[in-house]
Formats: C-alpha cells, structure tokens, sequence
C-alpha cells in the first residue's frame, strides 16, 4: 500500500475515532471478490443448484455472493460468455440493489460505464420499460454497451451525454435515477492504490461542486414521485452528507428515504454537519474493516408529488404483434416464431434498409443526443441472414428452431468460444444458435453435413 495522504488520514481519524486503526490494518488484507446473478437469465434459487464459485451471499444483495479468486476464476467459465453473471466488487453492488426499479419503469442510469450498475437495472426490469444508460465519455460507452449485450438486456438506450443535454430531453421524465457519481475514490484505495496518488491532484474539493451539478440535472429528470439513488466509492463528508444535505435544502421537494439496514451497512454521519439533516442517518456507508468490501456510501431520495404519465408518453409504441404484421413482408421467416414470444417490452419492430432492430417504444424524440446503442439489433437481410450476436444472447434454446446445445463442462463450448470450427452430427443447414445448458451465446452456419462455420463475435473470443 503506498503512503496515504496526510489530510486523507487526518480526516479518517475524524470519523473514525477509535477505530481507526483497524481501518489501517483492513488496507493491508486482500480485496473481496464476488458475481452477481443476472437474474433477467437465471434466478438466484437456480443459480444455487448449480453450485459453482460462490461461498457466500453478499448481505446486502440476494443476488450478489463472494467468491475465493485464488482458487476460482469466474471469468474463464461459459457461463460467463452467455451472461448469467456479472462479476462485481461486493459494495459496487448496494446502489442498484437499493433502487426499487419495477418492471415498466423508466430508469436513468446517469454515470453508467462500465455497465455494472446498468446490468442489474435492467434485469430488474425485465424487459419492459426503458433504461437509459449514459456516460458523458464515448470511448467508455464501449463496455456499456458490451455488458448491456451480454446480459441480454433488449430495452436499453446508451448515450454518451452531459447531464444537461439530457436534462434538456428527458424533462420530469424518469421513475428512477442512479448517480453514481464520479468521486476522489477514497474507498478504493485497497483495491486501486495508485488513486492516492490520484486523491493528491483531485481531492473532494475538486469533486463537491461536479456532484452537485450532476445532481441538480438529475433533479430535474426525476418525476413527481420519483426515486432517486446518490452513491459514491468515497468516504469523504464533503462528497456525501454535505452534497446530499445540499440537494435537500436547495431543493425542499426532496426527501432522505429510510432503506432496510443489512449486515455491513454503517449509518451516515448528520452528527459532523453543522445543521445536519438527522435523516441523514439513513445513508449508508461502508467501511472494510467492519464488512466485507470496499468503501462506499450511498442514499435513496424521493421527490415530493404523484407520479404522472406524460401525455405523449405511449406516442409511437407499437406492440410485437402488430410490429410482426407490418414488417412480416421483410422478415426472415425463421425469426417469426422468436419475435412473437420475445418479451413485451413496449417495443417496436424496425427495418431500416437491410437492418432489422427491435427499438425500445417508450424513447421520446432525442434530438441531438449522441445514442451510441438502443434497442437489440436483431440481424442483417441480404441473400443470407446474418444474425446479430446480441440477439443470442437474449435467446434461450426453445426460441430458435436449430439450435446445438453444448454443455458447461464439454470441451466443445470452450472450442466454439475460441473461434474454431465444429465437427458435429448436426444436421442443420443455416443459422444455428448455440447454447450453453439452454443459454444462448452465439451463432454458427451449418452445411448440413455436420461441419459448422463458426459465428462467434471475434472481438469477445475466450482467451
């Protein structure tokens, strides 16, 4: 561990009082590592059954479970490539497990790269409803999207935006909002010590004033009635009770929501505020010596009024079934049969010249928004169909005609991971979709012969 700050330190010892020491020594013992279930795929309970990796449930999400990473590797493993699991550090996981998204809801995943937050978001809400996952930079927009796609997540926008050219959109537009702001990092200090060095150059002064910005945009997207959850991987006061007693008093119809305490959660600290809102009480914070993760804080705010529903907010929507019988002289027969079960997600069936999407309904009209991704690109029309790897990864074995199922533990899902060919006794000509124990991952071409073209994404090979 490098030297900490002296202010840093000075500032610990402050909260922290007695226990300080313990916070010390906590810096020199080995990170937590752990998954959490992609429940859009497989439910916890399943999950279980399975018995792979996890030691123990995370508190604080019943999705979430810790694993030994000296002794596992998750991310070598099939099932990760057909995005059951996300692996999570174990405290990144209380803010979206806090936020009571409902199937329906339109959700603002405002600081969302690289995308673990925005997963979980969106298998809660189950394919219906819209989430809205931005990042004010392009480049980390990349990961967004790619773990959007591996969770098979079919309702999702990603924009690459600041909170203002947002705001300016999405006016008293979403149910529910996470910021997970950007943040000096004091509470990864243990896994990431060169943000030490870092804190230096970029204290908690430098970030106050950003999170107050964001979440006065943020303020103004969330609808009467809404929810909204604030977070950060710091410990700093000035980046948490002070920015969320700023956003109460400088906006009245703002509320401190209790949330259900679990083992490992700290209460906030109103006490070291002048004037300190008591139900600042109801933060929570996480401090490494005294649970198993890193440090984190995070609150759930509501704002005053009733939910509404825009006027123009079903403008455009277009159910499966009628999109399916507008755009049936185009489609490819053999995706019927899927795009009529695929989950009513209030979407829209779009061909725009040889491209055939699925496109979230509920999206108002973005103007000049940088959308780098939205919807589920379904496949490409030409003399051969050429289907999208994003689209086997919502599927499961059932939803396509020909189908190879492979098992986790075979030889063979590693060599298809890998890019080889397969020397199979299938007997399918076409697009086949290739599973893992029922979980789709990607596509192959037979010749009906046995002998199949191998159709896995290049860019996301098992290495």
């Amino acid at each position: 561990m490098n030297k900490l700050p002296e202010r840093f330190c000075e500032n610990m010892k402050r909260l922290l009082g007695e226990e300080y020491p313990e916070y010390i020594q906590s810096l020199s013992e080995m990170p937590c590592t752990a998954l959490r279930i992609n429940t859009g795929k497989i439910s916890a309970g399943q999950w279980a059954g399975k018995g792979l990796f996890t030691t123990e449930a995370v508190s604080w999400a019943e999705n979430g479970f810790y694993y030994d990473s000296k002794k596992q590797s998750p991310s070598k493993h099939p099932y990760y490539y057909g995005g059951l699991y996300y692996i999570q550090e174990p405290s990144a996981m209380v803010p979206a497990s806090i936020l009571p998204v409902s199937a329906g809801d339109k959700v603002l995943d405002l600081c969302a790269a690289p995308g673990g937050k925005a997963t979980e978001l969106g298998a809660k809400l189950n394919g219906q409803g819209l989430l809205v996952a931005n990042d004010i930079s392009v480049s980390r927009t990349r990961a967004l999207v790619k773990n959007l796609q591996l969770a098979g997540i079919c309702n999702a926008v990603v924009t690459a935006e600041t909170p203002e050219r947002l705001a300016a959109v999405f006016p008293g537009y979403f149910d529910k909002i996470l910021v997970d702001a950007p943040c000096s990092g004091e509470g990864m200090f243990r896994r990431e010590p060169g943000m030490a060095k870092d804190w230096m150059e970029k204290g908690p002064e430098y970030y106050a004033p950003i999170q107050k910005q964001i979440l006065g945009e943020a303020y103004k997207m969330l609808k009467p009635g809404g929810k909204l959850v604030y977070s950060t991987c710091t410990f700093s006061v000035e980046e948490d009770e002070e920015v969320v007693q700023w956003l109460v008093t400088e906006y009245p119809d703002m509320q401190i929501c209790p949330v259900k305490r679990q083992k490992g959660f700290s209460d906030g600290m109103p006490g070291l505020l002048e004037d300190g809102s008591a139900d600042l009480k109801n933060c929570i914070r996480i401090f490494p010596h005294r649970t198993r993760g890193e440090g984190h804080f995070a609150v759930l705010l509501q704002k005053d009024g009733e939910s509404f529903l825009p006027t123009d907010s079903k403008e455009g929507l277009v159910s499966n079934a009628q999109g399916l019988k507008k755009c049936q002289v185009s489609l490819p027969e053999e995706l019927l049969g899927f795009l009529e079960k695929a989950r009513a997600f209030g979407g829209r069936i779009e061909a725009r010249g040889s491209s055939l999407s699925l496109r979230p309904g509920l999206l108002p009209e973005t103007g000049h928004l940088r959308v780098v991704y939205q919807g589920l690109p379904v496949c490409q029309m030409g003399q051969k169909v050429k289907m999208s790897h994003p689209l086997a990864l919502v599927m499961k074995a059932g939803d396509f005609g020909q189908t190879l199922e492979l098992p986790a533990d075979g030889g063979e899902i590693i060599r298809y991971l890998k890019g080889e060919t397969l020397l199979t006794e299938c007997p399918y000509r076409g697009n086949i979709l290739v599973c893992v124990d029922g979980f789709g991952v990607g596509w192959a071409q037979g010749n009906g012969s046995g002998i199949l073209k191998n159709k896995y994404n290049a860019g996301w090979r098992y290495q």
